[in-house]
């Protein structure tokens, strides 16, 4: 439950994947797109790493899925609706 962020607009979240290629976190990005419906792509983070982006046009969809399933205690880490 703690390897995402949201972004200074506390909608866009940003699943920290580092340990993963960016060939693997395109595939792992392309899932999540085709399973949740959401419009995730892979970026850059800190010029050595690549992270999923979900973007903010996705808060919605997102807290829908992973809302139920979070403790209490990681509710900040929600996209505010």
């Amino acid at each position: 439950m703690s390897d995402g962020s949201l972004q200074k607009d506390h909608k866009t979240m940003i699943i920290h994947s580092q340990s993963f290629t960016q060939v693997e976190n395109e595939l792992l990005s392309k899932e999540l797109n085709a399973k949740f419906g959401l419009d995730s792509c892979v970026i850059p983070h800190k010029d050595t790493y690549w992270v999923i982006q979900i973007p903010a046009k996705d808060a919605a969809v997102l807290y829908q899925h992973i809302a139920p399933h979070m403790l209490p205690y990681f509710n900040y880490k929600l996209p505010i609706l």
